[in-house]
This record gives structure tokens, sequence and C-alpha cells, in this order.
């Protein structure tokens, strides 16, 4: 895996090892929401792909959060929503500005593994979201 961004190498080992770590959960939530998409519409479990969409989300978020070192970057990633973090790296990135986060209908915060949450019941609203993740991921990437 090529080092998303190409941007950061200032930073300490134990810095870029736990970005890698970020990301490599990132891309764990992002193929399992995919997976979970890519079945017929009748057989999707919804909660999961929604569940892996913006969990997905979340950790590309906090990725370029931690990256470029955000207010509050020693905080748990459970302690900050989608949307602060994407203002804030928007600053840095004005392609993560371009993105639409308004049409997520969840509390756009990191999902917790024993959390009861709200997630949306309708195949469409979910791949909107992993289309979010999607984005972010190719940000990352790029």
């Amino acid at each position: 895996m090529a080092q998303a961004n190409g941007q950061g190498s200032h930073q300490s080992p134990d810095m870029n090892d736990e970005l890698q770590e970020i990301l490599k959960q990132a891309e764990v939530d992002f193929d399992r929401s995919q997976q979970e998409l890519y079945r017929p519409s009748t057989d999707v479990v919804l909660y999961s792909a929604c569940f892996y969409a913006r969990r997905a989300l979340h950790h590309y978020l906090y990725y370029y959060y931690k990256k470029f070192d955000g207010p509050g970057a020693d905080k748990s990633p459970h302690d900050l929503t989608i949307m602060e973090m994407a203002e804030y790296c928007a600053k840095f990135d004005k392609m993560i500005e371009k993105i639409d986060f308004e049409g997520m209908h969840c509390s756009k915060s990191d999902v917790l593994e024993d959390e009861e949450v709200f997630f949306c019941n309708d195949v469409d609203k979910v791949t909107s979201c992993k289309s979010l993740a999607e984005q972010m991921r190719k940000i990352v990437y790029s």
C-alpha cells in the first residue's frame, strides 16, 4: 500500500504506524460495507452496510485529521464527529470541501461496536453513505 497522499513524511515513525493502522481499519470497514452492498438488494443487511460505511468514512477522515494535527488530535476518534473533522481537513485539501456530507442521515460520528444506532433502512441511502467513504478514500490515496 502506497503512503496515502504522499504528505506527512515529517512525522515520527510511531505516528506513521498509527496513521497506517487507522487507514488499515478504514480499508477493512470499507470492504465490509462494499461486500454487503454487492449482495442482491433483498439480501443486503442494511444495518451492517450502514455501520461499516459510516465507520470507513470516519476512519478516512480521522486519518487526515491526525495527519494534519487537528485540534484535539490526541482525543479518542469517538469524540470527533465526521463534520468536525471534515471542516478542519477541508482547510488543507479543497477536494474535501467539495464533498457534500449533508446527505448523511445519521449522527455523523464513529460507530462503536456495541452502540445502538440509528441506521438507514434504505439501500439508496446506505449506498450514498458508502459513496462518501469512497470519495474520501480517493482523496486519501491521491
